[in-house]
């Protein structure tokens, strides 16, 4: 297949995930900086963790890269990146409250989750993002274990690589309950699988005993839906069950940029 080179703000980095066919990989997606009108785009798939230090984007860095078309995914917004072609060309802040972001995310916002799953069934709508009408609550729920070939996987992964970090396994599920603006709507609830959610807890499990790590991560993502913010979800739905669909990042800039002016 012949590439084609984009360029992305990336919005969406999801916790690492092991797969039989990939190993471990990361779900990418972001905004097309590079057409008429901002796009959604999903890299995939991105061995983020064994990728050059000067590859390893943020979350909000501009990336320009060469992709082709993706045999394996038929979602219209897949692209399979040629990772060697990865350029970071610059990253888009939240100064001036998010609104260097707000104008590129502000163009795509969905009507509600509702409405992004009624376009999947019509046209193959993979990916999405929206304003959630009322957050419900947002709960740790146990995760599965992981299974005896994942364990495997991950360890021999570490073998062959002695200075990289074992994949762990989070034990919890970031789980928000939610409703849409939609009056079909009979609520979601629906697991958070953003990298900063996972982050956050390997990180802040060094500084706080448990029960006191719990509540802080129930403070953090509960805040962010609070009403200082005006919180979004960024959705993707999954290849074998187009019907079923993640929270692949949260959007949360200051409440009434959103509603700006838009000059797109």
């Amino acid at each position: 297949m012949e590439a084609e080179r984009i360029r992305v703000m990336v919005t969406v980095k999801a916790y690492p995930t092991l797969s039989r066919q990939y190993n471990e990989t990361v779900c990418v997606a972001g905004v097309r900086m590079d057409t008429e009108r901002p796009e959604h785009v999903r890299l995939f798939p991105v061995p983020f963790r064994d990728m050059e230090l000067s590859k390893q984007f943020k979350k909000y860095d501009i990336i320009e890269i060469d992709v082709t078309g993706h045999s394996r995914d038929d979602r219209p917004e897949s692209r399979r990146p040629v990772l060697d072609s990865l350029e970071v060309v610059g990253h888009v802040s939240s100064d001036r409250s998010w609104e260097r972001r707000a104008e590129w995310v502000r163009p795509l916002v969905a009507a509600s989750l509702c409405q992004i799953k009624r376009e999947q069934e019509a046209n193959g709508t993979s990916l999405g993002v929206f304003r959630p009408a009322e957050i419900k609550s947002f709960r740790l729920v146990k995760a599965d274990d992981r299974s005896a070939w994942q364990d495997m996987m991950a360890s021999q992964m570490n073998i062959f690589d002695q200075e990289r970090k074992a994949l762990e396994a989070l034990p919890y599920r970031f789980v928000y309950s939610f409703r849409c603006d939609d009056e079909r709507c009979r609520g979601h609830e629906i697991g958070l699988l953003d990298w900063e959610a996972g982050a956050a807890y390997l990180k802040w499990r060094r500084l706080y005993a448990p029960g006191v790590l719990e509540d802080k991560i129930r403070q953090r993502f509960t805040e962010i839906a609070g009403p200082q913010r005006d919180l979004h979800f960024f959705v993707g739905n999954l290849h074998k069950r187009p019907h079923q669909f993640m929270l692949l990042g949260a959007f949360y800039p200051p409440r009434g940029v959103m509603d700006r002016f838009q000059l797109f």
